[in-house]
């Protein structure tokens, strides 16, 4: 055989080989590699423990929605209650959520024993003026946040009334000192009227009494306004002395009579109610007339009736 030929079949050969060695060493790392484990599926909580399914599934009675009070001013506080009762045979929890304009405001849970009752109580607030439309346990009621008096710029930077009032002027008996006392007396300085109804009711006494109480802290704090507190008369003159004295109410006290200084203010108190406040600037105008404030807010006022 020709030697070009044997050359070229020992080429073929060789070739054939190497082919034959690196399918061979493929094959064999395929059947020698270890596969990958399966992915473990991920674990899927719970979406529900079971007292919240057993307390979804009903065994609760809520009633007496309450909103007190009813209408406010920006940023007073708002108490909003309600009654839930356990009607089944077992302690069972029970997620009370309030939501207002149908928004969650507050989420708390209650665990009652079979047959108990429970008051759901939250306090709220809004700076906002408007309605607001409460729901709580499938209950459902409403509050008002009222509009406080639009005030309009002037030219030095300051706000006025559109409508400025002058403050109607009264005298009357101080019923602690028995002195005279009248409302131009205290020209040149802010006064803060403030009408009391005290006795005829136990809820109002409760506001009332808070209000007055707000008013003296603030006086604490400074001494820079004159508080006047004007009052239907309901409360006796000693228990009305009692409770001044005991709680450090130290200014004047004069009982409005039908003939002298309420129906001069009975506007404001027919839009406010008790307690009705009414700041009056050093030159006798009235500037601000209001519900219930809160220490900060009250003090907030007091400056802005200080300016002028």
């Amino acid at each position: 055989m020709p030697i070009r030929v044997q050359q070229m079949l020992r080429r073929i050969a060789v070739g054939a080989i190497l082919s034959w060695l690196t399918l061979a060493v493929v094959a064999c790392a395929g059947l020698s590699s270890t596969p990958a484990p399966a992915p473990t599926p991920a674990s899927i909580p719970s979406s529900t423990s079971t007292q919240a399914r057993l307390s979804a599934q009903g065994g609760f009675e809520i009633a007496q929605l309450g909103i007190d009070p009813a209408e406010v001013n920006p940023g007073q506080e708002i108490r909003i209650t309600a009654q839930v009762t356990n009607t089944g045979n077992t302690e069972d929890s029970y997620t009370a959520e309030l939501s207002i304009n149908n928004i969650a405001e507050a989420v708390r849970e209650e665990v009652l024993p079979a047959g108990g009752t429970q008051t759901l109580s939250f306090l709220v607030s809004k700076d906002i003026p408007g309605t607001y439309e409460v729901a709580l346990g499938g209950l459902a009621g409403q509050f008002v946040v009222v509009k406080p008096a639009e005030l309009t710029p002037t030219s030095n930077g300051k706000a006025v009334s559109p409508e400025l009032t002058v403050a109607p002027d009264f005298t009357g008996i101080d019923v602690v000192t028995n002195e005279t006392v009248s409302l131009g007396q205290f020209r040149g300085s802010v006064v803060l009227i403030n009408f009391v109804n005290y006795g005829c009711s136990r809820s109002l006494s409760q506001i009332v009494s808070a209000q007055l109480l707000v008013i003296r802290d603030v006086a604490k704090e400074r001494d820079d306004f004159v508080p006047l507190s004007i009052f239907c008369g309901c409360c006796p003159r000693d228990v009305l002395r009692d409770f001044t004295e005991q709680n450090g109410l130290t200014w004047s006290w004069i009982r409005g009579t039908a003939d002298s200084t309420v129906p001069q203010y009975v506007d404001y108190l027919i839009e406010y109610g008790y307690p009705t406040l009414v700041f009056i600037d050093k030159h006798q105008y009235v500037r601000e007339v209001t519900g219930y404030c809160d220490f900060f807010t009250l003090s907030a006022k007091i400056d802005e009736t200080s300016q002028y």
